[in-house]
């Protein structure tokens, strides 16, 4: 999962580190969630103590929001790749031979090689994109088979997305009752921090 593209500091006060623990899991740092929360907040007022309450689950639930949208993403990537993998199987030409003259684990074990390269190689997925679509699977197709294939997987994270994204309107619309302006700008700078992470995932990743 991609770092926060800023330097963490020592933003947060006692009283956000008594609001409670960041909801962090795996291998994210109290650093990085510093930093997240630091862009979110930095362009409010100073806000007072009830709103630093509805404030806390804000910034909690966006933290909980980008880590699901980098997870969806992956997932996406995975299963487009076990899509690209079962059509090398039988119908991509460059694995050492006529496809029909390969035995069973050559053809498999090729395709395999060529999947990883796709996932992990640009140059190698233009050249690989080029071969499937000339046997009619473009890109596009293989992403919409991709999502058919996880579906069941895709539709699970989007339903914790929507529900993270439920109980953060609540706590914006709460803070929007005390101060409208600063709720716009919560707002704001969510949007541009997540969707500006998500961008530069998808860069590396393409």
């Amino acid at each position: 999962m991609p770092k926060p593209i800023v330097k963490s500091s020592q933003f947060r006060s006692d009283l956000d580190r008594f609001l409670g623990d960041a909801p962090l899991v795996g291998d994210e740092r109290q650093e990085d969630y510093d930093a997240f929360y630091e862009n979110i907040v930095s362009s409010m007022s100073q806000p007072d103590v009830i709103n630093k309450l509805y404030l806390k689950d804000f910034v909690d639930l966006s933290w909980q929001i980008r880590r699901e949208r980098l997870i969806l993403a992956d997932i996406i990537r995975l299963f487009q790749k076990e899509v690209v993998l079962d059509l090398l199987k039988t119908a991509y030409k460059k694995l050492s031979g006529p496809i029909e003259s390969l035995t069973t684990v050559d053809r498999f074990l090729g395709a395999d090689r060529e999947a990883q390269r796709w996932l992990g190689d640009p140059a190698a997925r233009k050249e690989i994109d080029a071969d499937l679509l000339a046997r009619g699977y473009s890109p596009s197709t293989v992403l919409a088979l991709a999502y058919r294939k996880g579906a069941a997987e895709i539709d699970m994270v989007e339903q914790r997305i929507a529900s993270y994204e439920i109980r953060r309107l609540m706590a914006l619309r709460e803070i929007e009752r005390r101060n409208e302006l600063a709720a716009r700008q919560l707002k704001k700078s969510t949007t541009r921090l997540i969707e500006g992470e998500l961008g530069a995932f998808k860069e590396a990743a393409e």
